[in-house]
């Protein structure tokens, strides 16, 4: 009889631990490092109370009312989060920033159980394991810090500033170094040109026809051609120069050798690889072309020709 006794009096304790263990409220304290897992139910919304205010909600699995897929719908209030799946069965994870700035993080796995297992309400502490904040830290220990993160922030910044200064200069001296190295190669390659070509002249004997207005005056800028057009070798060669005696850049965007309405197909070398001469600077050029494209009666001209292919200065060659 006493064995019964006991046994009868466990029997009610055994189920307050039951009811207990399974209570449908719960606290639940969680650091930086750790997750809390969440029994849901279907047909049953779980509200997951927090000490400070929700920013944010990331769920893994999360309701999508357009495509109709995903298994919870989670939705946000003040310091409250509630869940509710739409599925018997599943798991997924989720994420809650709280604080004003979302600076604290909670980290959840999501499962769905039998509506008996599941939780009503869960309440996450205020306080987490394993983190302390600034305001729990000791004044001067706290602004030790801080003055500690803003030094080193200040010292990466200017870090940064100077590496991006740094840069630039190269970059800018590296392009102006490659800038007069093309020029220079440009007028040594003019200069060889026409080097072989005059030699190739003397060997082969040379043809000239006088030019006799050998230059135009255009907004300050000089077009000049030599006074003389040469053919030898069955190319013929106009060597013109462009100096600019204005105070600003001059531009042009092609020169060419036509007839009266009808441009003849020419080789230009120049000294520069751009059509721009700066101030008090100048342009030396050739322009080569097949002299049995034209007839002996036939009018030659020497155009510049700027933006939408104006007409800049013309000058005749024959």
């Amino acid at each position: 009889m006493r064995n019964h006794r006991i046994l009868l009096l466990a029997l009610p304790l055994a189920a307050v631990l039951t009811v207990q263990a399974q209570s449908p409220i719960m606290s639940l304290s969680l650091g930086p490092d750790q997750i809390g897992k969440l029994r849901t139910a279907l047909g049953l919304s779980t509200r997951v109370s927090f000490a400070e205010p929700v920013k944010e909600i990331i769920c893994g699995d999360l309701y999508d009312s357009a495509s109709g897929k995903g298994s919870f719908v989670v939705q946000r209030g003040d310091n409250d989060v509630f869940i509710k799946p739409i599925v018997s069965k599943g798991f997924s994870n989720m994420f809650v920033k709280t604080g004003e700035k979302g600076e604290h993080t909670y980290n959840f796995d999501l499962e769905i159980v039998p509506a008996a297992q599941a939780f009503r309400v869960v309440n996450v502490n205020g306080a987490r394991v394993g983190e302390r904040g600034a305001e729990d830290q000791p004044p001067a220990e706290s602004a030790a810090r801080r003055a500690e993160a803003e030094q080193q922030a200040q010292q990466k910044a200017d870090e940064i500033l100077r590496k991006a200064r740094s840069d630039a200069a190269k970059i800018v001296s590296d392009a102006t170094e490659q800038a007069a190295t093309a020029e220079r190669q440009a007028t040594e390659r003019t200069q060889a040109e026409i080097e072989r070509r005059f030699t190739n002249a003397l060997m082969l004997g040379v043809r000239e026809a006088k030019i006799s207005n050998p230059k135009v005056l255009a907004k300050r800028v000089s077009i000049t051609v030599d006074p003389r057009l040469l053919t030898f070798d069955e190319k013929a060669y106009l060597r013109y120069t462009i100096q600019n005696g204005g105070d600003s850049d001059f531009t042009f965007t092609g020169i060419s050798i036509e007839e009266p309405g009808k441009p003849l197909a020419i080789e230009v070398i120049q000294s520069k690889s751009e059509n721009r001469v700066g101030p008090g600077e100048s342009l030396t050029g050739i322009i080569v072309f097949d002299p049995k494209l034209v007839g002996a009666k036939d009018k030659l001209a020497m155009v510049v020709r700027g933006e939408n292919k104006a007409e800049i200065a013309h000058l005749n060659v024959q």
